[in-house]
């Protein structure tokens, strides 16, 4: 989304954002998290002062930790920031949007995004991580995706759908993160999530789609997801599965100027 957004969709994209708060809890428990070599490939190895920008319920954030890095959670919805800060204390938490960022210029060395750009005023966004940027400055987009060459996950996947990462305009493209950014590339990670059939209903109700359904059509859903583990041959009569993912992450490093950065994005 660039240039100015249309008010319906706004609207749209606002309703659907704001579902999660209602599904806080399922989201904490029921989405994957992220692999640790995915950090280390987008951030490297020494510590770094990153925003977790959209940090949601701290997935992103809890790997960031672990790599070694001192991490700023930014998060509008505050049932959402509330497991965040009670299960991640080391980060300091903000409450903030993505268009209008509470940190000051030149701030932080990074800012990662898991999950949650499709979500932002794309074009305010961006102005707004350039501004927090501090050179050479680096931003990272990561989301994960189903890995479907197992034949029960692509079930999971027809159920629920793609997740947003799949969908055209998910990110900004290559070529309009070049206009700020000296190098962009792309690298994909495999990764695995255990969980029985309770994680995986709360995997579908964090969807915003599943959450803003009415309740017999979500109960519908979920019998289906259920059925799985008893017609599956990968599920049936375990009480837990191995749920692979592919995720993937766009690194974006070495902020241009600010100057060439618009004049490049007109």
């Amino acid at each position: 989304m660039s240039g100015h957004e249309d008010p319906a969709a706004a609207a749209d994209r606002s309703e659907r954002a704001r579902s999660f708060g209602r599904v806080a809890s399922e989201y904490g428990r029921g989405r994957p998290d992220y692999p640790r070599e995915a950090i280390d490939w987008l951030l490297g190895a020494e510590p770094l002062e990153v925003l977790d920008l959209g940090a949601g319920t701290g997935k992103l954030t809890a790997a960031l930790l672990d790599a070694g890095h001192r991490t700023i959670a930014v998060e509008p919805l505050e049932e959402m920031r509330a497991i965040l800060t009670a299960t991640l204390p080391q980060a300091v938490a903000l409450a903030g949007t993505a268009e209008q960022l509470p940190l000051e210029d030149e701030s932080v060395d990074a800012v990662a995004v898991g999950a949650a750009f499709h979500w932002f005023d794309q074009e305010a966004a961006q102005r707004e991580i350039a501004r927090v940027l501090r050179p050479p400055g680096v931003l990272g987009l990561l989301g994960n995706s189903f890995d479907t060459s197992t034949p029960w996950v692509a079930r999971v996947r027809a159920l629920l759908g793609p997740p947003a990462i799949e969908r055209p305009g998910h990110w900004p493209s290559v070529k309009e993160l070049g206009s700020r950014f000296a190098e962009v590339e792309d690298r994909e990670f495999a990764h695995e999530q255990l969980l029985d059939a309770a994680g995986l209903r709360d995997l579908a109700v964090s969807r915003s789609r599943v959450a803003l359904m009415s309740v017999p059509e979500r109960e519908v859903l979920l019998a289906g997801l259920d059925r799985l583990w008893e017609r599956e041959p990968e599920l049936i009569g375990h009480s837990h599965a191995t749920l692979p993912w592919r995720t993937r992450v766009r690194r974006c490093r070495g902020l241009r100027e600010r100057g060439a950065a618009s004049a490049g994005a007109e």
